[in-house]
């Protein structure tokens, strides 16, 4: 009983709340370094919400209410006193009640759609369906990486990784094949260096083209490079399964009625026909006199004619090929020992081969870092992973899934699909984006100020305008205009909004107004009360 006690009159003692006082704005400081170098959401899971820093605004509200109960009974000279402990109590329970109801997250609205979710901009969940399972799994709220180990069915979620960026890495094919290389090249002038990675591996994340301004890459099989170089007519027909180049003597060329080429080749006794400008594959009439593209098909039919008046560069792993416009020629190179940079015709631009492989494929593997943010936006640390194993027929392969692509997985009974949403809640109300404005600073291409008009729903419909400064305030919650996006596929302009609900609003401000008056009575006029006193005896 008398240790219980002695903790009581501890806690409640000013060198314990000068203790936790400076240990808690110890706390501010490093959370506001790690705000400004590391982005909003990294300070709030490394500081703003750990286990430390609410343990310390506990022990604070503690002290605090264990230093007025040890005041007890109430005694006139100590009014200022309690309104200002008072205040201070109020503005912690303010804080627990807002950090536990209230609602700070974002909505997304699109033109002309009904928008209904509103998305936390800091709380993840991954959703997985299989054949015959469907779940929504929350993610760990930390700001390092995670260990999960949950399993469910074949399914084994592994590592979390809330911050990471992407690093190439190769892999080795399960047996080499020459119609499978990849390379990475660097392209590079005095005022420009790109690094470049392509792969005709179906299981690579890198595509093989790119696009680079107004120039052009095709990354094709190294074989097909003879038959490029030496091939003197327009159209050029590749079969990829043989690695042969098919003899032009076999084309039949013709117009279709609407102006477009016909190719009819006579290659391996069958007969295929190819509309290059449709596709570099055959095609054929339906039932429905319709074309149908031959996926499958390993032919390949090129017309050189459509890449000779714009950059177009054809790589085919450590040969390259272009059409000089000053010779009106195609020329073929090669990269070897001696031969380190080719020199293009553009702008002054060299090409590097840096690595070449016909047995391996480079993938892009998550990375855990902390996150360092430039002018608001996340420069390193931008994405979010997970690595998942996946056990299916005795082999167990892991993958990852990233917050920028979904993650769709065929096995043995079928199709796993995993995608990472943020955490969201349905509004009792719709709002709809009728137009969105954005103004830029004069002569410059810098948004100054942007602006929504919007259409609420709930039983009546009512016109509302947000913009900085004025949001919309609507059943307790307020709607500030925040950012806006392109939508990649439509081009539409996107309008976000963040949407606020703080429930303990009420009692910061209380509390605040408590602790200003009960602060002024306790310094400024007890004082004066004292020393009038003292001046009349």
């Amino acid at each position: 009983m008398k240790t219980l006690q002695k903790i009581e009159r501890f806690i409640g003692q000013v060198k314990f709340a000068v203790i936790i006082i400076l240990v808690f704005a110890i706390y501010l400081i490093y959370g506001t370094f790690q705000e400004s170098y590391h982005g909003a959401e990294y300070a709030n899971r490394a500081v703003y919400k750990s286990i430390g820093f609410m343990l310390v605004q506990f022990l604070m509200f503690i002290s605090i209410f264990t230093a007025t109960l040890f005041r007890l009974p109430f005694k006139k000279n100590l009014r200022g006193f309690y309104v200002l402990h008072l205040g201070l109590l109020l503005l912690f329970i303010g804080s627990f009640v807002s950090y536990h109801a209230g609602i700070d997250s974002s909505i997304l609205l699109s033109p002309n759609t009904p928008s209904q979710h509103i998305l936390s901009q800091q709380e993840d969940e991954l959703v997985f369906t299989s054949p015959t399972k469907q779940a929504t799994i929350p993610m760990p709220f930390s700001a390092s990486k995670k260990m999960i180990n949950q399993t469910i069915g074949k399914v084994t979620l592994k590592e979390y990784l809330p911050f990471a960026d992407e690093k190439l890495e190769w892999v080795d094919h399960d047996a080499a094949n020459s119609s499978n290389h990849s390379s990475t090249y660097l392209l590079v002038n005095k005022m420009f260096s790109e690094k470049i990675t392509l792969s005709l591996y179906r299981k690579s994340e890198f595509e093989a083209g790119a696009n680079l301004g107004p120039l052009s890459l095709h990354y094709l099989p190294s074989g097909f490079f003879e038959c490029f170089k030496k091939n003197t007519s327009t159209f050029v027909l590749w079969d990829s399964a043989k690695q042969a180049c098919i003899d032009s003597a076999t084309f039949q060329s013709s117009k279709a009625p609407n102006g477009m080429d016909v190719i009819k080749s006579n290659y391996a006794q069958a007969e295929e026909i190819f509309i290059p400008r449709l596709s570099p594959l055959p095609v054929y009439i339906s039932e429905e006199k319709k074309l149908v593209i031959k996926q499958e098909s390993p032919l390949r039919l090129l017309n050189r004619a459509a890449f000779q008046d714009k950059p177009h560069l054809f790589l085919f792993g450590k040969n390259i090929a272009y059409f000089d416009r000053d010779t009106e020629k195609w020329i073929g190179q090669s990269f070897d020992k001696e031969k380190k940079f080719i020199e293009l015709p553009w702008m002054g631009f060299q090409l590097e081969l840096k690595n070449h492989y016909e047995n391996k494929y480079p993938i892009l593997v998550p990375h855990y870092v902390t996150p360092i943010q430039d002018n608001n936006k996340l420069i390193a640390g931008a994405t979010k992973a997970l690595k998942i194993e996946i056990n299916d027929k005795g082999s167990t392969k892991s993958h990852w899934l990233k917050s920028f692509k979904p993650l769709k997985i065929n096995l043995s009974d079928g199709e796993y699909n995993f995608y990472f949403k943020s955490k969201s809640k349905k509004l009792p109300f719709q709002l709809i984006l009728d137009k969105f404005r954005a103004q830029k600073d004069p002569g410059t291409n810098r948004d100054a100020s942007y602006e929504s008009f919007v259409t609420l729903v709930d039983g009546d419909t009512s016109k509302h305008h947000i913009y900085m400064n004025n949001p919309l305030k609507y059943k307790d919650l307020t709607f500030y205009q925040s950012t806006f996006q392109k939508n990649p596929k439509t081009g539409e302009t996107l309008s976000g909004l963040t949407v606020n609900f703080d429930p303990g609003r009420w009692l910061k401000y209380l509390g605040s107004l408590l602790l200003v008056l009960g602060s002024f009575y306790h310094f400024v006029l007890r004082r004066k009360i004292v020393s009038l006193k003292g001046k009349s005896l």
